[in-house]
């Protein structure tokens, strides 16, 4: 895989939840390791639902090939256009024939 395309970093985030002690379920995001990666958006889309204006970008990550990323995870875009972003994965990630990277297919969506 060349190095060159990896030009962004995205921290992989997951989702945990946990008990106070006084028993109060907290569930929340925690940001996990930061790797670099190649964003692009592929497509987008608006639409109205319920009265309400939506806005969708479907992205394409590459990453290294590793086996601790799942559809159950998301990924927070740190650099290039789209930092800031956070990027729901929306299927399971895809390795490449030699297992040298990942396609992950994402969702980037707001609510106006």
């Amino acid at each position: 895989m060349r190095a060159g395309g990896l030009r962004n970093h995205v921290t992989i985030r997951t989702f945990t939840s946990s008990r106070t002690p006084s028993g109060q379920v907290i569930q929340k995001w925690e940001d996990g390791e930061t790797i670099w990666a190649e964003v692009k958006g592929i497509s987008g889309r608006e639409l109205v639902a319920a009265g309400a204006e939506i806005a969708e970008a479907t992205v394409r990550v590459w990453v290294r090939f590793r086996r601790d990323i799942t559809a159950a995870n998301r990924l927070k875009v740190l650099t290039g256009p789209l930092a800031g972003a956070t990027l729901n994965i929306i299927g399971p990630p895809i390795p490449d024939s030699g297992m040298t990277r990942l396609e992950i297919l994402c969702k980037q969506g707001t609510e106006k």
